[in-house]
């Protein structure tokens, strides 16, 4: 029984510093697109520095929850949470 605890204790650990380094990694995406540092990204900030600038509008529109044309640190890390995980591409025959 005391390995079943400590197993559960070892995988809670690592699943919380996991998604501390990843909230972490989103706070540093976040201060890049962030170039005049006033604590939010404007679409503006965000399509200059997206790979995908032809959809840069409508991902920009989702993250955006509030729709007040800016997103804060909360909606970022919120909207890039939800993303959908990519789906492998089947093994080739």
């Amino acid at each position: 029984m005391k390995i079943n605890t400590t197993l559960a204790t070892i995988v809670a650990v690592t699943l919380m510093g996991s998604a501390v380094c990843h909230a972490q990694d989103k706070a540093k995406q976040f201060e890049k697109l962030d170039d005049d540092k006033n604590g939010a990204v404007s679409l503006e900030e965000y399509k200059a520095k997206s790979k995908t600038p032809d959809t840069a509008d409508a991902k920009f529109a989702k993250i955006d929850t509030d729709k007040n044309g800016s997103v804060s640190l909360e909606e970022w890390t919120a909207g890039s949470a939800k993303k959908e995980p990519k789906k492998e591409k089947p093994a080739a025959e």
